[in-house]
């Protein structure tokens, strides 16, 4: 057949590409051959044949020896060259054993002398198939050790054949054996290392011994675990299976089978029974009630506590459906549960558990679904929360109480959260009374979340912060009365504040402030009057002791004589006692606060007052008017007593006459003068003046330069001014004289211009 026509194709056959020069023998060879169900492939040169096999597969070459160009042997050179195992067969007529020895050693696959007849076709068939067939079964043959290399080399473990003998000693052996446990596959195979002796673990040996031999007796395949000793001393798990063989007569002498490296497995299977252990103990033990129900509600596992809290035995539970415990649960809301709730979602529910009995508590309720391979399940933790209840509404009505106090409580009290930074920490107003923000002016909702320094000026956040920080510092409840300039006003506030501990920490500061303005007001009044009754028991014990003794004595003369003129002096003595007396009784009565006022003008009172001076000689000029809010009746009595002062020691005689008589000696020739201040009045004179260091005493009571003076005047003014709330000073006049300015006077809103003296 010519290469352009491929052989047909016949199953199992072989294809053939027979080279030779003779053409007619070629297609005699092929006829014969095909009869043999041989695919024949023709080629009259070595060039053909070698195109012939570049474009068809041959399972044979036979090729003859003798031809131009290239004989037998060198084309089999290029064959192997191109083809290593594809099997030739030299079948030439010029046949010697020279020939023959070489095409042997140039490696021929066969070697067949042409002959006469056609017996030599089938002798050449036959050698031309056992030829292919061997080449199959060593590729087979090859292909099978391929395979099992590539398994060995992939194997999880590895594979042995061993000896039946409590040492093991291995035969063969193959796979990943020195990365799972150490040791190579050559120190094994070769004894050096022994498997039974040194590898397998000494408390195991025993035991994978007798495993084995069990097996083996009942003529069946072994499984065991056992442990491995690592050349570095580490223990690891091994798994084997294998299985004995042997030849029948002989029993079993040999183990064949597989080994491969747990521990990694024994060591998830070790955690995980740990972990079944802990959980089964913590189900078991917990002390919430725990149960898991399914899709449809009806339990199937609960702990102990659940049944115990319940009155059920767990055999009874688990006849049981949720709706039958939970008195807000029915079939229909388990279904919504489970179409709301994914895997893996946890749920707080609140609801009520109904006793065997058919009593009822209340309990906070955790659930969350579960995918048990497969399985819709729901597991439910929940506690009895009776006796949180109760503190709650216990709480809840402490807290009602709280709130009361809270908002009626008179006192203002106050909440500060203590931010805490060990170095630095922050104050912040958290919760404040109405009665705070009535003391503070300053509204409870704007207060919250702010600072002192960002709710008050620095005076009070410098306070505040002194305050509490002393409480941090001392842990300690501060009692403290301070005055402050709130935007409510000047107040003074007696204040408690204690420190709220928290696991050791100050976490908040509790106070409450009492407006004592008043009571420290009433103090300093009591004061006053408690000062005025020394005044007074000072001046009836000393001024009126003087006139009555000299009253004493005239009159005791007059008696003893009959002198009458006696009398005269007397009657002298007792007018000056009765000056004293009214005068210390105007002292007294003016030292109070003045608490009614009215728009006063001042030209009318100073007119009014100056109609009783009197001084013909003397005059005044009231330069300006101005309504000023005064008690208009203390008002006079500071312009006559100021006047009085002016007449009796504001003489325009020589100097040596005035200052014989400073307060009282004076004549009546001076002029006063009346004006108006930025912020108060002045009364002024032309007569000598007082000395620079006579100023300040000229207000004290009973100071006077002359015997016929009180020395209670300018004392009553100053009390009347005071009680006013407005300051008084004595300087030089722009002529020489004594200038009364009297200050912090407010003025009626009606009043006249602003301007005025300064």
């Amino acid at each position: 057949m010519s290469p352009g026509s491929p052989p047909r194709d016949v199953e199992d056959s072989v294809r053939v590409l027979h080279v030779d020069d003779d053409a007619a023998f070629l297609d005699l060879a092929a006829t014969y051959l095909e009869r043999h169900d041989l695919a024949v492939l023709t080629a009259t040169d070595t060039d053909e044949a070698l195109a012939v096999l570049a474009d068809y597969h041959v399972d044979c070459v036979v090729s003859d020896y003798d031809m131009p160009g290239m004989d037998g042997l060198e084309f089999l050179e290029t064959v192997r060259e191109n083809y290593p195992g594809l099997p030739f067969v030299l079948f030439t007529g010029k046949g010697s054993e020279a020939i023959a020895s070489e095409a042997i050693s140039a490696g021929v696959t066969d070697y067949l002398q042409k002959d006469t007849g056609t017996d030599q076709y089938t002798v050449l068939a036959n050698r031309v198939r056992n030829a292919v067939e061997h080449d199959r079964s060593k590729r087979a043959l090859g292909e099978r050790d391929r395979r099992l290399r590539t398994l060995f080399q992939n194997l999880p473990g590895m594979a042995y054949r061993c000896l039946n003998d409590p040492d093991w000693p291995m035969e063969f052996v193959a796979g990943e054996v020195e990365s799972m446990f150490g040791y190579s596959a050559d120190a094994l195979e070769s004894g050096d290392v022994v498997w039974g002796e040194e590898v397998i673990h000494p408390e195991d040996r025993e035991f994978a011994w007798q495993t084995v031999q069990d097996a083996l007796e009942d003529e069946r395949p072994f499984e065991l675990t056992y442990r491995i000793e690592t050349p570095d001393g580490d223990v690891r798990h091994a798994w084997e299976r294998g299985r004995g063989v042997g030849e029948a007569d002989d029993g079993v002498v040999a183990i064949e089978g597989f080994i491969t490296d747990i521990t990694e497995r024994v060591r998830r299977e070790r955690e995980l029974e740990r972990r079944n252990a802990r959980q089964s103990a913590l189900f078991e033990q917990s002390p919430d009630m725990i149960n898991i129900h399914d899709a449809d509600g009806a339990f199937v596992e609960a702990n102990r506590r659940f049944c115990e809290e319940l009155g059920y035995d767990e055999d009874e539970v688990l006849d049981l459906c949720v709706w039958d415990v939970d008195t807000a649960v029915g079939p229909s809301d388990v279904e919504a549960m489970r179409e709301e709730t994914d895997y893996g979602d946890l749920r707080r529910i609140e609801t009520t558990y109904r006793r065997a009995d058919g009593s009822t508590f209340p309990v906070e309720a955790h659930l969350t679904r579960l995918d048990t391979e497969g399985d819709e399940e729901f597991l439910v933790f929940s506690r009895n929360v009776s006796n949180r209840v109760a503190r709650d509404r216990e709480l809840q009505q402490l807290r009602e109480s709280y709130e009361t106090v809270f908002e009626h409580a008179q006192d203002a009290l106050f909440l500060v959260n203590v931010e805490d930074d060990s170095e630095n920490p922050t104050f912040v107003f958290d919760t404040t009374s109405p009665a705070h923000e009535s003391l503070t002016g300053v509204p409870t909702d704007e207060l919250a979340g702010r600072t002192p320094r960002e709710a008050f000026n620095d005076t009070v956040a410098d306070e505040l912060e002194s305050s509490y920080q002393d409480i941090l510092d001392t842990r300690e409840t501060v009692f403290k009365e301070v005055e402050l300039p709130f935007p409510a006003g000047e107040r003074v506030v007696s204040v408690k504040i204690s420190p709220v501990v928290v696991d050791g920490d100050i976490t908040q500061l509790v106070g409450i402030a009492r407006d004592t303005t008043d009571r420290r007001e009433r103090e300093r009044e009591l004061q006053r009057q408690n000062d005025r009754l020394e005044k007074f028991a000072s001046i009836v014990s000393h001024d009126l002791r003087n006139p009555l003794s000299v009253a004493e004595g005239h009159l005791e003369m007059a008696l003893e004589t009959g002198d009458t003129s006696h009398l005269d002096s007397v009657a002298a003595a007792h007018d000056r006692m009765r000056t004293l007396i009214e005068d210390i009784l105007t002292l007294t009565r003016e030292g109070e606060t003045v608490t009614d006022f009215e728009a006063v003008d001042l030209a009318a009172v100073a007119a009014d007052c100056w109609a009783l001076v009197d001084a013909p000689a003397a005059t005044v000029d009231v330069q300006d008017s101005a309504s000023v809010l005064a008690d208009r009746s203390r008002l006079q009595q500071v312009f006559e007593n100021l006047f009085r002062n002016a007449i009796e020691h504001g003489s325009t005689s020589p100097d040596s006459q005035a200052r014989q008589g400073a307060v009282e000696d004076g004549g009546n020739d001076v002029t006063v003068t009346v004006g108006r201040l930025a912020n108060g009045f002045f009364v002024a004179d032309d007569g000598p003046g007082v000395p620079a260091e006579d100023r300040e005493a000229v207000f004290e009571s009973g100071y006077t330069t002359s015997e016929h003076g009180t020395g209670f005047g300018l004392t009553i003014v100053a009390e009347i001014v005071d009680a006013h709330g407005w300051d008084i000073s004595l300087t030089e006049s722009e002529n020489g004289g004594a200038r009364f300015e009297i200050r912090g006077v407010d003025f009626a809103e009606n009043s006249g211009q602003d301007g005025g003296a300064a």
